[in-house]
């Protein structure tokens, strides 16, 4: 008799492919209403309709907002730290500066695409929300750390390639990250839309003026 291996896997039933579908406009419905009406204001039953589901569909995925907040969260930041590593890996072995670029437009353009969620981390960031969802507050701030993770190791080979300062190490990471949340600020305050990524070598060059060895 054949068995299957157990790395060979069966095709996503109808229902399954159904689910899947319904769970992204959930998600996407979530993410419009969530940054157009404020975390607060953003409320169950008006996500449901923009998705075209029932309420009680919603709450068979989710049992809350801080639930479905989560559930957001969780998707996006594993899409991006997805984009990342698959930039990381594709330049791994090459100078410092072509890698920390790489992750500086994998980063951005993720953020091109999801505006509406930068927006709700944005919101998160203000402590506004800490009373009201504070297992979402410390979720996002775990999130955020994966995200830093990749951050310090990357910036660690600057250091050890010379071309960032020792001295200036251990705040390397948090000026890059900073850099960038400035340029999310610069396009939600001025509602710019000309793109994140193309900004990628102007940060680098203040990055690097600012934390690089002098040459």
């Amino acid at each position: 008799m054949n068995r299957r291996s157990p790395d060979e896997r069966q095709p996503p039933s109808l229902r399954e492919r159904f689910r899947e579908t319904t769970l992204q406009a959930v998600l996407a419905a979530a993410e419009d209403v969530f940054a157009d009406a404020g975390l607060h204001a953003g409320h169950m039953g008006e996500i449901a309709e923009r998705a075209g589901v029932a309420v009680g569909t919603l709450y068979n995925h989710f049992a809350d907002r801080e639930a479905l907040l989560a559930g957001l969260s969780d998707a996006r930041y594993a899409e991006m730290l997805a984009q990342v590593d698959a930039a990381l890996k594709a330049s791994l072995g090459r100078p410092f500066r072509e890698r920390l670029r790489a992750l500086v437009v994998a980063m951005l353009s993720y953020w091109e695409r999801h505006r509406k969620f930068v927006q709700i981390v944005l919101q998160n960031e203000t402590g506004r929300y800490q009373r009201t969802f504070p297992t979402l507050c410390a979720h996002m701030r775990t999130k955020m750390k994966e995200i830093y993770t990749r951050v310090e190791k990357l910036t660690s080979q600057g250091v050890r390639e010379k071309a960032l300062r020792s001295d200036l190490a251990d705040l390397a990471p948090f000026f890059l990250m900073g850099m960038m949340r400035s340029l999310l600020m610069r396009d939600v305050i001025h509602e710019i839309g000309d793109g994140l990524s193309v900004e990628a070598d102007r940060l680098l060059n203040a990055f690097l003026g600012g934390m690089g060895v002098p040459s």
